[in-house]
């Protein structure tokens, strides 16, 4: 279950100098989610460094975040890799789907699953090795509406070319089978489909690949392999 941390703190609304009211910011109310609890306590330190920002709520899932009553927050702080199914691109868009701005804090490196993440409409992403500051300036940001990136290997993730590949989910399946060892014939059984269909697709991630600059020589085995590492899919035996 989501875990609050709102009681921590009073926010004062209104103060007096000179005899007029003088309005005290509103702080930003953050939520975060992540699989890992040591984390989200770290997490729990590094924004209390911050005058302006309060982090209200924790979870495991954004199953779990959605599910909170009265969930009222302006920024949520998103591990792109949950560990538990999901993909990382539909979180993003079932959080923003409620109108809330995302940060992705991560310490994911495969280009195309960042890209991808990013474009369902993330505004932030901030790499778990770089500097603690990095995440309060992004959460500031985000309440902003603006984007940020912390750091020039993150601004490499989201530029790299193996982002530009746009492969479509019938054809991240077929090399998602074909990564777990899958022979096409177990492949196009596995999908309700033919052979042939099935080598259609992979002919088709091919030319993607080519039309980015990036032919693959290797073939099929190849585009497994650069599907795998840029992060195009998960490794089938990964979340066993």
């Amino acid at each position: 279950m989501p875990v609050s941390f709102g009681a921590l703190r009073q926010c004062p609304t209104s103060g007096r100098a000179w005899g007029n009211a003088v309005s005290t910011p509103r702080r930003i109310r953050v939520a975060a989610v992540d699989d890992h609890p040591v984390l989200l306590r770290g997490l729990q330190a590094t924004l209390a460094t911050s005058a302006e920002i309060d982090l209200v709520t924790v979870s495991t899932t954004v199953g779990e975040l959605l599910a909170v009553d009265d969930l009222r927050v302006d920024v949520v702080l998103l591990d792109v890799d949950l560990r538990d199914g999901t993909d990382p691109a539909d979180n993003v868009r079932a959080v923003v789907g409620r109108g809330l701005p995302v940060v992705l804090y991560t310490s994911e490196h495969r280009a195309a699953l960042v890209q991808r993440t990013m474009a369902a409409g993330a505004l932030g992403l901030v790499l778990k090795g770089d500097p603690e500051r990095d995440v309060v300036e992004a959460v500031q940001s985000a309440a902003r509406g603006e984007v940020y990136m912390s750091s020039r290997l993150a601004m490499e993730l989201v530029s790299h070319p193996a982002g530009e590949v746009s492969l479509s989910p019938r054809e991240r399946e077929v090399l998602t089978l074909l990564a777990a060892g899958l022979p096409w014939s177990a492949v196009a059984k596995d999908l309700g489909i033919s052979v042939s269909t099935a080598r259609t697709h992979m002919a088709r991630v091919l030319e993607a690949y080519s039309a980015i600059g990036m032919p693959l020589r290797d073939g099929p085995r190849e585009a497994v392999a650069r599907a795998l590492s840029s992060g195009q899919i998960d490794d089938p035996y990964r979340l066993g």
